[in-house]
């Protein structure tokens, strides 16, 4: 018994120093990690908005075709001061900018102030969207913007990791003037029994935990279709670009 207490003494001797040295590393590290995650997950995800950006064009070009068309009427019977405003949520680095009529004004709303930086040198290259305000929070509570204030809301790969769908689609009606419109598009999950549709039941709870709460689950159009808006018009579709996991789309607009 001595002979095994001191041959333990002598282990915790040798290697003990070891041990606690490599918990002090793991404990240093792991704080760097959880401090730097946010960054980087912000730059992957500016990253990824080009990206999407270079293969989904065409089908963007088509979701905000009649902005320019709206922004017009809205004109004809506003007040001089008044402002064509468009409120995107989950704004991230403003990869929609581009796609809005010149004269508009942006209320982004994000909850990830991590953005910031590219937000803004993205919005230096567009001078003609004009960003009023940048709202730090969640889209389920936007109660820094005034009730039907807006005249349109973007949301675009959003609707996937927000906590509640229909929570956010009840603060979109009330933030929205009366005929105003919602643009959304989102990957979704692909209902028809396929590959696709295995692989994304899979992964999805791996997704949700590492992807940022990035569901590939969910079947948005039927919280949009039970929302309450007066007029809905959506498409499902395939974006051939994208890995096949967030493949199946849903793009379309939904009128107060």
């Amino acid at each position: 018994m001595a002979s095994l207490d001191k041959h333990i003494a002598q282990l915790i001797r040798q290697y003990g120093p070891y041990v606690v040295g490599l918990f002090i590393m793991y404990k240093i590290t792991a704080s760097m990690v959880r401090r730097a995650y946010p960054y980087g997950y912000a730059w992957f995800l500016n990253w990824l908005a080009d990206r999407y950006n270079r293969g989904m064009w065409r089908q963007k070009e088509e979701l905000f075709t009649d902005l320019a068309d709206i922004k017009k009427q809205f004109e004809k019977g506003a007040d001089v001061e008044e402002k064509f405003t468009i409120l995107e949520i989950g704004v991230g680095s403003g990869a929609n900018f581009k796609y809005y009529p010149e004269g508009t004004s942006v209320i982004a709303i994000e909850p990830k102030e991590q953005f910031k930086t590219y937000l803004e040198e993205n919005a230096d290259q567009f001078p003609g969207v004009k960003i009023t305000e940048v709202v730090w929070c969640n889209a389920e509570d936007m109660k820094e913007v005034p009730d039907e204030s807006v005249s349109a809301v973007v949301c675009t790969l959003v609707l996937c990791s927000v906590l509640d769908i229909d929570l956010v689609l009840k603060e979109v009606k009330r933030v929205l003037k009366s005929g105003g419109r919602f643009y959304f598009m989102e990957h979704v999950f692909q209902p028809e029994r396929s590959f696709t549709h295995y692989i994304q039941r899979l992964l999805n709870p791996l997704q949700v935990k590492f992807g940022d709460n990035c569901h590939l689950t969910r079947e948005t159009w039927k919280n949009i279709d039970k929302a309450g808006f007066a007029e809905v018009s959506y498409k499902r579709f395939s974006a051939y670009k994208m890995p096949s996991i967030i493949r199946p789309h849903l793009m379309g607009t939904a009128t107060k």
